[in-house]
């Protein structure tokens, strides 16, 4: 598994700083990703972008909703389209299930989304709660991963 994006090593120099940033990208044949931003901080000689208030959707070839992101902050690698959502990350996966965590990880080369946080996830079966979770893109496979309970809500 990748390490995702990861933060510029050299945060210190000139720094390339947009408002309300939209970036579109086509990862691959059919695949295309949209990321929202209020701010974006982009460092030279990195591909690492770092993100303030973000929505994310990634698409497939028939131009359907793979899965989605909301977070308040993001590290964006432009080249490999790795990233991590961080503070208050929710979103949704194509097959419906709607998840929080603290930290969400994408690791476009493995096609996987993941955590190893603490997560809720709610579907069509219920609410549960597990430490991390795995989202295989590809075939749409959700798993929890440990320590998982249903909750009951009021």
């Amino acid at each position: 598994m990748g390490s995702a994006a990861a933060r510029p090593p050299d945060a210190s120099g000139p720094v390339l700083r947009l408002s309300g940033m939209t970036f579109v990208q086509e990862l691959g044949p059919g695949e295309d990703v949209v990321v929202r931003s209020e701010r974006a901080f982009f460092y030279p000689g990195s591909d690492v972008a770092e993100l303030e208030v973000v929505h994310a959707v990634f698409t497939d070839d028939l131009d359907q909703e793979r899965f989605e992101v909301t977070c308040d902050s993001a590290d964006l690698n432009v080249e490999t389209h790795d990233f991590v959502a961080r503070g208050n990350v929710r979103g949704t996966t194509a097959e419906g299930h709607r998840y929080t965590a603290p930290i969400v990880y994408y690791d476009h080369a493995d096609g996987l989304l993941h955590s190893a946080e603490r997560v809720r996830v709610q579907d069509d079966t219920g609410t549960f709660e597990g430490d991390g979770f795995h989202y295989r893109v590809s075939d749409g496979h959700f798993k929890l991963l440990d320590n998982v309970r249903a909750v009951q809500l009021p």
